[in-house]
This record gives structure tokens, sequence and C-alpha cells, in this order.
């Protein structure tokens, strides 16, 4: 039986709500920087979203995404659940279930494969900002970043660009939603929508993603209709939400050091030098694990069924392991370069992470070619959200052309 509030000592207590705390809507990273990162104590547990743990230290929450049988990925959120969905391949199999998927899916996700990906973005990226830039005055997020992140998706899994606005509706509702009724009716909608293209690629293949992974084989092994099904959801979510809040965030930093933004202007070579710097910085993610079976995990007692929540933002500001974390540092070591959580860590880091990468950068080199200057329409008018990836809701934004 997973933790009951009862069984926790005081002294490990905290009342945050990651997904509900008023503050997250003004500023979600500085009130986790206010809430978690201020917090002494590297682990503690909240009663709210269903009762979780909260793994604040990057050394712990490293060990925790790394021990893929001690921790598994299934079911994931917060708070965790699968009521409104398939189970999502590969993020929640089970540690050998996903050696399997992630051999079948790499040469998908290869570094070959996102290179013949990037003229898409860069097109789609350079036809988003010439008709948008001119007016000078825009959303940044619904106007450029989710255009572009969900466009290229829509494009590559061969599905109707004209129904963006609902694809976004049914995204948004099943994440936030006020009720789980209306969570699991947004989940019901994606799955039924994506059964009906992957049921029209099997009759009618194209050239595109879902035909690849319909097609891919490997030592003669393929992935069943169900399992693509399972496949396109995952990456429905991602589409939506993972890229665009990306560039939100690290959009939001450029208008706010305008000394960085001058010298990614001057030096165009250094932008992509600087993602996974960014990244770092403005990672958005709150992973989570299940405990598999009890444990006493540094000297705190875990149960099987419990969720335990990392998060990436809080870790990736751990000052035990980046020098000065709150400082944007492109040239930092190796070692600090290969630890940031914003694509998680272990088995289940995220397979897609070069084409997320990859985006992040065309759209950064696409945009500092056409604007002269970038500023914050005001702080105040920039809101947020907390949750299982947290992220922006808005965030206005003023330029000028080059």
């Amino acid at each position: 039986m997973a933790t009951q509030l009862q069984d926790v000592p005081s002294a490990l207590l905290s009342d945050f709500d990651i997904v509900g705390d008023v503050g997250l809507v003004a500023d979600p990273q500085q009130r986790l920087l206010e809430t978690l990162r201020e917090d002494p104590r590297d682990i503690v547990y909240t009663p709210h979203n269903g009762g979780h743990w909260l793994v604040t230290s990057h050394e712990l929450g490293r060990e925790i995404l790394s021990d893929a049988d001690l921790f598994g990925s299934f079911p994931i959120g917060i708070p965790a659940n699968m009521e409104q969905r398939p189970r999502l391949i590969p993020l929640e199999s089970d540690a050998a279930s996903h050696r399997r998927y992630r051999r079948l899916l790499l040469p998908i996700f290869e570094p070959a494969a996102v290179q013949r990906l990037q003229t898409g973005a860069e097109t789609l990226a350079q036809e988003v900002l010439d008709e948008v830039l001119p007016e000078g005055e825009f959303d940044f997020l619904w106007r450029v970043a989710k255009p572009i992140s969900m466009g290229l998706f829509v494009r590559q899994l061969g599905l109707e660009p004209e129904r963006l606005d609902e694809f976004y509706a049914w995204e948004s509702g099943f994440y936030r939603a006020p009720t789980m009724e209306e969570r699991i009716e947004c989940g019901q909608n994606i799955g039924a929508y994506l059964s009906t293209v992957v049921s029209q690629h099997v009759e009618h293949p194209k050239d595109d993603i879902v035909t690849m992974l319909l097609n891919v084989e490997v030592e003669g092994e393929k992935l069943s209709q169900e399992e693509v099904q399972s496949i396109c959801y995952l990456l429905f979510l991602a589409s939506i939400d993972t890229v665009a809040t990306m560039l939100s965030f690290i959009v939001r930093h450029l208008a706010r050091d305008q000394v960085l933004f001058r010298r990614l202007k001057e030096d165009r070579s250094a932008i992509a030098d600087s993602v996974d710097e960014l990244l770092r910085m403005h990672a958005f993610i709150n992973l989570n694990r299940i405990c598999e079976r009890d444990t006493v995990f540094h000297g705190v007692a875990f149960r099987a069924g419990d969720n335990i929540v990392v998060p990436s933002f809080v870790t990736d500001r751990d000052e035990r392991v980046f020098a000065d974390p709150d400082a944007f540092n492109a040239d930092r070591s190796k070692r600090e370069k290969n630890q940031h959580h914003a694509f998680g860590a272990g088995a289940h880091k995220c397979i897609g992470l070069h084409v997320a990468k990859m985006e992040v950068r065309v759209v950064l080199e696409a945009l500092f070619d056409r604007i002269g200057s970038l500023k914050l329409v005001s702080e105040s008018a920039v809101t947020g959200h907390g949750g299982t990836t947290m992220g922006l809701d808005a965030i206005p934004i003023k330029v000028t052309l080059d």
C-alpha cells in the first residue's frame, strides 16, 4: 500500500501543490525556486494531487531516474493516472519492453533522420515568422511556438492542419481540464482520432512518420498497429506541449537578458552551442516515477505504489552539481553539460531529444535572422501553470525587424 499522510514524519511534510499553487500562475519557475529550492530538505512529501514525494537533489533525482527496476515509469503524471489514455510507448514501458521499443524506434530518431526533418522545420519556421513578425506585437506562445512545433508534427504524421485549434483544445484539456471527466473526454478524443489516422495509413501508406513506424523492422521484428497508436499518442502530447514550452521559456529569458540577446544576435554561430544550456536553465517537466516495492531510500521509507516527483527545473539549478546555476554559461564543463534533466535521465531519457533540440535551434536561428530587438510587453502579461509539464500560457512580446 502506498504511503499515507499519517505515515509521514512531520519533518518530511510539505504543503506545496505543484499543480494548483496560485503562485505558479504568475511565474512557475520563480515559484519553484521560492518553495522547493529554498527548502533545505532534499526529500519531502506533499498531500496534494493524491499525495506524492518531491525529490529536489540532482544526485538523488538522477539515482531515481536511473533505476528503472526499483522506480518504474508507469503511470506517468501528477497525479499519476491513465484513466484518459492508453499506456504511452516507450515512456511508460517496463525495462525489458523499453529496450525493445528503443531498438525499433532508433531509426526514426537517429541523427540522420533528424537531419531529414530539419528542412521541413526550417521551411515552417520561415513561413510562420514571415507572417507574424511584421505585426510587431503578438503572443509568442500562440502565434509562433505552438504553430511551429505542432505544425511540424501535423506534417510529419499526415494530420489535418486545419484542425490545429481542436488539437490544442484536446491537449490542454487532457492536462489541465478542471474535472477528471473532462480530462478523460479529451484523452478519448485524442485516442479515437489517432486510431483512425493509423488505420488510414495501414490502407493508404504515406511518406511520413506513421508509415515509417508501421514499416520499421529490426531483426525481423515490427511494431503492431496498437503499439504505433500508443507511440503516436505520446508524440501528439509532446509535439504540442514540450517544444513550444521550451521555446517560450527561452524567449522570455532572452527578452529579460539583453546582453545575451545581443551576443547571440552578433554571433549566430553561438546559438547551436547555447541550446543545451538554455534547456538546462529552463527544464520544465516534473518527472515522476512509481516505486515498485517497499524500500528505504537515503533514510526515507518509500512504499510500493508511491509517486515520486523529480522537478527537473529545480534539480537543474542544484549548485552542488552546476556552478552558479542561475547564470547562463554555454562553456560549462562536459560533465555539467551531460548532467541536466531537461530530457530526463536513465533508460527512459527522451528518445526524441535530438528532434527537440533541432527544432529549438532552428526557430532561434530563424528568429535572430529577422529581428533586431525583443522585449516583453510586460512582466504581468506573462502567465503560466504548474503540473506534470509546467509552462507558460501567454507571453506577449514586442519585436522590431532588422
